[in-house]
């Protein structure tokens, strides 16, 4: 055979296994594309709206007279706000004390956009897994609800929060049990420690 004469095939054979192989290769991505990104996420407005909360605080809180705590009752406790992880939550360390003692524990709330809706999620010492609640804005009222079961009763717990002129905090609860009517238990007002 003529080397000659089979070098026509070689370099055909040699294209048809070898260009294929550096075609890709000269599609790759240029610089400019692997820096165009999408951009980052950013946290709402909702969130933005929550930042009234942010701080150290000190509270006192009365407990009234109800089934829950025939007797009312004080207590006074702290707790601290700070951002959660790229502004997309808020979270809530506490502790204090109460007519049922020492308690303590952190929420977290965030902002969940296909429930339109803020989302609660509290961990405490005097209770197993977690309260879940879900807030809105009612005019300056931050609203939330959750139901529940404790004890073999269905409660339904509404938490009303407003920032006041002087800068203090004061949260509302109200509970009812078994679909009765929701009574205040609890008011407590929280004063932002000066850094």
């Amino acid at each position: 055979m003529n080397i000659l004469a089979a070098l026509p095939r070689i370099i055909a054979a040699a294209a048809i296994f070898f260009v294929p192989a550096t075609a890709p290769q000269s599609q790759e991505k240029t610089p400019a594309a692997d820096t165009q990104k999408s951009p980052a996420l950013k946290p709402g407005s909702e969130m933005e709206q929550l930042k009234f909360l942010r701080g150290y605080w000190h509270y006192t809180s009365t407990y009234d007279k109800t089934n829950f705590y025939p007797n009312g009752g004080t207590g006074h406790g702290t707790y601290t706000t700070t951002e959660g992880p790229g502004g997309f939550s808020q979270i809530a360390e506490f502790q204090g004390s109460s007519p049922d003692g020492f308690e303590s524990g952190h929420e977290v709330t965030t902002w969940d956009p296909r429930e339109q809706a803020y989302k609660s999620y509290i961990f405490g010492n005097n209770f197993p897994g977690c309260v879940i609640r879900t807030g809105h804005w009612d005019g300056n009222n931050l609203i939330f609800d959750a139901d529940f079961e404790m004890g073999g009763m269905k409660l339904h717990l509404q938490s009303s929060t407003s920032a006041n002129a002087d800068g203090s905090v004061t949260i509302v609860e109200k509970f009812g049990a078994d679909g009765g009517p929701l009574q205040t238990t609890l008011t407590l007002k929280a004063t932002r420690e000066k850094i």
